[in-house]
Parts: C-alpha cells; structure tokens; sequence
C-alpha cells in the first residue's frame, strides 16, 4: 500500500484504551490475577529525601467509576487497582510471574480444581472495619446479578449458579459462601486452569454491601461514596483534572508501601504530558512517538523500559448496521489496511504489526500461543491473493449482497475515534485516505471525548470504532471471551454458537494441546471467517522514568502497581 502521509505528530493516547482491567502505559500489564503480589523485580531504593515519598503520572482520561461492579475502562482499572485489594496478586519476582497474597494468605482447592477454599488475613478497610468473607460473597453476587448490568460479569462464567442466576435465579444459588467471617469458598461448574490468576482480577475484588446500599448509584462516582481496602485511599477526585491517592495505613501490607502520595493528573493531550515529564513535573510518561523516544532515551535522569504488553490496538465493526452486518464488507475494511504502514506512519514503528487476536504475551501452559497459531492475518491477505481477490472486490461483493449498488462512493461510512488530540484527528485523516484510495469509500470521522465514545458504542451508535484492550490473564480464554454471544464485551452485536461452543470447551480443557487446538478453531471463526474484529498493533510499553523511581514492573500480566514502588531517591 503506498503511504499517504509523511509525518503522524503524536502517540497513541490511553484514551484508545478500553479494558475493564487492562491498563496502558505505565499500567500496561496486564491486570487482575494474572496481576499482583508483594515481591517486585526491581528492589525499592533506600529513601534519602528528607519528607514523605510521593509519585507524579498521569492518566489520559477521567475514569468513569470506582464501583468494583461498573469498573468498565482502563482509567477506572488502574486507580481501583491501588485502591482495592483482591484475593490475591499476580506479581513478578526475578523476572517470572508469581501468585501473592492478598486479602486471601492462603488457599487451597479440591483434588478436581472445582472446588477453592481461601483463608483472609487481617486486612482492613479504610474506616477500620475488617474484610470479611461476606464482604466477597456480596461482590460476586452483586456483580453475577443481572440488575446490576456489570460489564465483566462473564469473568464470573466458571461459577456454579451463574447461568441460573443470569437466567433470573436468586444470587444466592451463585457458587460462593462465607464458611466463617475469615473464610471463602467458591465452587466452579467445571475445573478452570487459570482460575487463581482470574481471582486478581477486579471483578474478584469485595465491597461493602452496607456502603454500596447508603450511596446507591453514587457509589464509586465521587471520593466521599468511595470505600477502598488496598494500598491507597481515594484522597481527592477532581473530575476531568486530578486524583489524589494516599497511602491507606489500615492495609495488611502497609510496611512495604514506601510511596506516601500518588499525584495522577488527568492529560488528554500527549505533547502536554511529555513537556511535563521534560519538566521535572511528572515522574513517568509512557510514548510511542519516535521524536519523544530518542529525546528521553537521551536523558541521564530517565530510565527507558520497554516490553512487550498484553494489549491491543483494533478497530471493530457494529454487525447490527445495516453494512456492517456483512463479513465481506468487513473483511474489505480490514483487509485494506496495511498493519506496517500504520505502524511507522503512526508510531514511529514503536509498535508490532498485529497478527492475529489473541497477543503474543499469551501462553497456554508452557506454549506461547500465538508462535502456536501463527501470523492469522498473514493467512486472510494469502487466502485473498489465492481468490484473485481485492479488498475492494470483497466490498463489491458484499454491496451485491446488500443489493447496494456497486459505487463504494456511495456508501455512508462514518468511522468513530475515542479522541480530539492532533494525534486522532491525524489518524482519521490517514484513515479517511487509506480507505478512499483502497476501497473508494469516502470515510466520514466522528471525534469525541472517551465518555461520549464509549457511551455510543454501549448503545450501539457506531459503524466502526477504535479502541483497545489490554488482558486481565495469560489465557487466550481473556480476550476471545469477549466475543461470546454471552457476553458481547466489545459491543458487536455480533454473535456465532460454534465460536461460543470453542471457547466455553477450551476454557474447561485440561489438556494443553487440545486447548491450543480450541483456541485457535475460534480464532479463525472471529477473523477469517467472521472478520468481526480488526486487529491493528501489539503495543510496545516505550516507559521513562526518572531514575530515582524503582520498583516497577517488567512482565506484562503484573498488577503490583504502585505499592511496589519507591522515589526515595529523589
């Protein structure tokens, strides 16, 4: 594909970033479960500065709420990781992942797996009340009720009781009871390999029925309707420009929380966050744009961390509009994107050109699975070659079907973006480009704020959107998941019982090989055959920080966050 423009002016924003867990930038590991724990890879350094350690980042957009049950983006995933504790942590230790405590410091299943029994410690809430076993039972209950409409309630599948109770049974039949005020039984349906890693997942976090029950819906929306029991406190929450966390002196693993206060000010605009870190006023910034990458690699105050994450870049189609609800239409629209052009045209080749759904960060047992699977987008452009076939000849093709006529100039396409910044309204503007000189379509771009964007998707007012997702856990199950009719996390409206009937036998399966086998039979059903999803990068973590903050992580699964972490050397 020629290239249509010659400079892109920033990198991409958090505000792409939609997982209910996953984190971007600095947070980029990926969350719950599969995240935390109480041993960091790089060992904090001994405090020398003279008052309370304090950390200065950023989020590059406001969360849309602290209620474990809501929790449905990035920005909400990575403060609710600082501020809540779940049963245990997916940590990192000597470069390797590691299950830590967390409210749960031990625990135990049956011979089958199917039955887990965790035993709580003495961790408190902030107001000094102790967490209870009951204090799970409700969360999962809550979260597992249909009423509430949370939007990672298919995480709670594996439960016994959880068709019941999406079906309209009372929560009480879900899989999960308090056996005395310090321990919590949950029984799964079916073994589940990667259940323990799950369990660091928000959704597995606990709430205080009687706080959730005196604020209502303000629960989570504001600092005062806010109870947390993890390393940090909720100090301040000034909507659209600041939040304030605090170290929580009720929490079990306080001694070994060193940073007194996070400082996370709220930047929609990328040039602003890196002329802040240049500044001195932020103590991490995280950037794939080439210019700013050589500028602070250079630094002798930075240190520039990269690793691979465990998210992804895509854009996705509404299988409801009346276009998009044809494969070839969508396999036009994918196909006519060269995922290396985009690379260097819009981050300065930072990035990893996707080559399929599932990321490389993944892993079945000991087997990575995408080196497994195999380059599936590589395979769509072959079996398109092998046809004769165009992208544009796919787009004629699905119009004949649509009996739309065979003019794409005719076509009303209108492509939504999750941002304003000069980055995204370069980026439609390459898209609009790209999508005329390879399909003849004359592209329209809807620009909104991350609010109103995710709000249209949610509601299905959308042709294509662009967003991210970052994984909660190394299983493939993670993000393919989200695609079951079930539960339609990235909001398609797109739906196939063969694609649900792989990935629920998959998840259940024991065996390592046959998994693979399962796994990879669904990833062919979502993009060689359905094409429901386009994926466009695997992000590259580009991270600077300042040389005297430690004890960050490197693996992509980690939540530690920032209890790990130290600026003592400031």
């Amino acid at each position: 594909m020629k290239k249509f423009l010659s400079v892109f002016l920033a990198a991409m924003m958090l505000a792409s970033m939609a997982a209910c867990s996953g984190k971007t930038n600095e947070e980029n590991k990926a969350p719950e479960s599969t995240n935390p724990s109480t041993e960091n890879t790089t060992t904090p350094s001994e405090s020398t500065s003279s008052g309370p350690q304090y950390y200065n980042t950023y989020l590059s957009a406001d969360p849309t709420s602290m209620d474990i049950s809501r929790v449905s983006d990035s920005y909400s995933s990575t403060v609710t990781n600082q501020i809540m504790e779940g049963l245990v942590r997916l940590e990192e230790k000597d470069g390797e992942y590691v299950i830590a405590p967390g409210d749960a410091q031990t625990w135990e299943s049956n011979e089958d797996g199917t039955v887990w029994t965790f035993h709580l410690g003495n961790n408190k809430w902030q107001d000094g009340q102790e967490v209870s076993a009951q204090d799970y039972v409700y969360s999962l209950q809550r979260s597992a009720d249909p009423a509430t409409g949370c939007p990672n309630e298919y995480f709670l599948v594996p439960l016994v009781g959880y068709n019941e109770v999406r079906d309209g049974a009372d929560v009480s039949s879900l899989g999960v009871k308090a056996l005395d005020e310090k321990t919590l039984e949950i029984t799964l349906a079916y073994p589940v390999p990667s259940f323990l890693e799950m369990c660091s997942g928000t959704i597995y976090y606990p709430q205080r029925q009687d706080i959730v029950e005196q604020y209502g819906d303000q629960y989570g929306s504001e600092q005062e309707y806010t109870m947390a029991n993890g390393p940090y406190t909720l100090e301040s929450w000034v909507h659209n420009s600041s939040i304030v966390l605090k170290k929580n002196p009720n929490y079990w693993n306080a001694d070994n929380v060193q940073i007194e206060t996070v400082n996370l000010t709220i930047l929609q605009d990328g040039n602003t966050a890196y002329t802040m870190f240049e500044a001195g006023d932020l103590d991490y910034v995280g950037t794939s744009e080439s210019e700013w990458v050589e500028k602070f690699s250079s630094r002798d105050d930075t240190t520039y961390v990269q690793f691979a994450t465990a998210a992804v870049y895509y854009s996705f189609y509404n299988a409801q509009d009346e276009l998009f609800s044809n494969a070839n239409i969508r396999k036009a629209f994918t196909l006519a994107i060269d995922r290396e052009d985009v690379n260097e045209m819009c981050f300065g080749g930072k990035n990893v050109a996707a080559t399929g759904w599932v990321t490389p960060a993944m892993a079945v047992g000991s087997t990575n699975y995408r080196e497994y699977a195999g380059d599936a987008i590589q395979e769509m452009y072959d079996a398109m070659n092998a046809e004769n076939m165009t992208p544009k000849d796919y787009l004629l093709k699905g119009m004949e079907e649509l009996n739309l006529g065979s003019d794409p100039s005719t076509l009303d396409v209108t492509f939504s973006l999750a941002g304003t910044s000069e980055w995204f309204r370069t980026y439609g503007e390459y898209l609009q480009q790209v999508y005329n000189a390879e399909l003849g379509v004359n592209l329209k771009i809807d620009f909104n704020d991350w609010g109103i964007f995710y709000d249209n998707v949610q509601n299905g007012n959308y042709q294509i959107g662009y967003m991210a997702w970052s994984a909660y856990y190394n299983d493939p199950y993670d993000v393919l998941s989200l695609f079951m009719s079930t539960n339609d996390a990235i909001e398609t409206g797109w739906s196939n019982a063969e694609f649900d009937k792989l990935v629920t036998e998959a998840q259940s399966t024991l065996d390592e090989a046959k998994r693979l086998e399962l796994y990879k039979a669904a990833e062919d059903i979502l993009l060689k055959d359905e094409c429901v999803v386009n994926p466009m990068m695997f992000p590259t973590s580009n991270s600077f920080y300042k040389n005297y903050v430690t004890g960050y992580s490197y693996l992509a699964f980690t939540n530690t966050g920032y209890k790990g972490m130290s600026t003592g050397g400031r």
